[in-house]
Formats: C-alpha cells, structure tokens, sequence
C-alpha cells in the first residue's frame, strides 16, 4: 500500500461513518508480513501499555491483555484484521504461544491493532466497542471469520451479522460504534505508535520485550521468549 491511499484512508476517519473497502493482503505465511506504510503523524505521548491519554467508560482503548501482570516477560503482537497472515497467527500460532507460556505465567500478551485500510479500522472500532471480554470475543471470530466478511459483498452488513450472533449487538448498537470517531483516533494513534516507536511496517509484527522478533512463526517467538525467560 502506498502512502498516497494511506493517507487518504486516515484523513477519511472524520467522517461519522466509515467509507469501507476490502483488504488487499495476500497469501498467509510464517516468513511473510503484510506490509503497510504508517501515517507520518506520531502518536501524543506514547507509552508501553496505551496508545492514547484518555478517560472513557466505555469500550477498549488500550492494550488486548492475555495473561498474568506480573509475567516476567511481555510480548506484543501488531496486526490487522484485514491481514490473512494475522489470521493466521491467530488461528495456528497465538493458542500454542498461550498454552505454553500464556497459562502458565511465563508471558503476558499484548494486542494492538495496526490500520491498513478502511475496512480494518471499522472491524477493529466495532471490536472494541465493549469491555475486554467482549473486544476478545469479537477478536477471535472476525479473525476466524475473515474470509467471509472481508470478502463479502456488503463487509458492513457482515460484520453486523456476526457481531449479533457472537455477543448479542444490536444493528443500532453495531452503527453506534462504528461511527466512534473518538476510538478512530485512538486507533490511529496506535498504529503511529507501532510505526514511531517500534518501527512496524507490516503485519503481524511480533515483539518480546520491545525487540522485534526474526518472523512471526511459533518457532521464532519460543526461541525469543526462551531466550527473554
């Protein structure tokens, strides 16, 4: 993507409705990213546990936290929605990583989103629409469930649809939150941030302990997180 259509997709997020298109990733794979380039503007204040400085009772705007607080070792995953590679370590790589060092108090995980389209930024502002538990539901089956909403002929309609199948939202409540333009900054913020302070610039991008690990394939965060231990 280049940073001309970037840049015009942010400057879309004033907009009270999100103008959607579908994501332009290509084939999942371990040794693969799907590649972005950031919005030059640095998020304000950037810190290691969120984004932006906020106050708001409602919804998620920081980090997606798996796993204990005091797990002496903290790994941070940026990814898209839209990103078939970030299917695909959702699918296949994140349960190993969270039964081995997850569960068992070795790693606490932390998810942040990273925009690459219009599309991701609507999937990923009606995903944070709730409390945490409710951001993680709906994390899991638009990642489990990309191919059919990414893909479909009405993306809106489609995220609507699984949304109210998985936590009960209401196609008023699904609207509501899709024209957050609050948690749109928030998340824009977040990705200036991955790119400003740990040079993301494709997804997934897979940190442990804020170094940036060789892929994303299981084998090179156990063999990062072993070393980190």
């Amino acid at each position: 993507m280049n940073h001309k259509k970037y840049h015009e997709i942010f400057k879309a997020i004033g907009a009270a409705s999100v103008l959607l298109m579908v994501a332009a990733c290509g084939d999942s794979g371990a040794d693969k990213q799907t590649e972005a380039t950031p919005p030059t503007e640095a998020a304000a204040n950037p810190s290691i546990d969120t984004a932006v400085s906020a106050d708001h009772s409602v919804g998620t705007w920081g980090d997606i936290v798996y796993g204990s607080a005091d797990a002496p070792v903290t790994v941070i995953e940026y990814a898209s929605l839209t990103c078939p590679h970030c299917a695909s370590f959702a699918r296949d790589i994140f349960p190993k990583i969270k039964a081995e060092y997850i569960d068992t108090g070795k790693v606490k995980f932390l998810y942040r989103n990273f925009l690459l389209n219009r599309l991701d930024l609507a999937a990923s502002t009606v995903a944070r629409c709730g409390d945490m538990k409710q951001t993680k539901k709906l994390m899991s089956v638009f990642f489990s469930r990309q191919n059919e909403w990414a893909r479909a002929e009405d993306p809106q309609d489609a995220l609507a649809s699984l949304a109210r199948r998985t936590v009960n939202m209401s196609r008023t409540d699904f609207d509501r939150c899709l024209s957050n333009v609050d948690m749109h900054k928030n998340l824009v913020a977040m990705t200036s941030k991955g790119a400003d302070t740990f040079k993301v610039s494709g997804t997934p991008s897979v940190l442990v302990n804020g170094v940036m690990t060789e892929n994303y394939g299981f084998e090179a965060v156990k063999k990062a997180i072993d070393a980190a231990l």
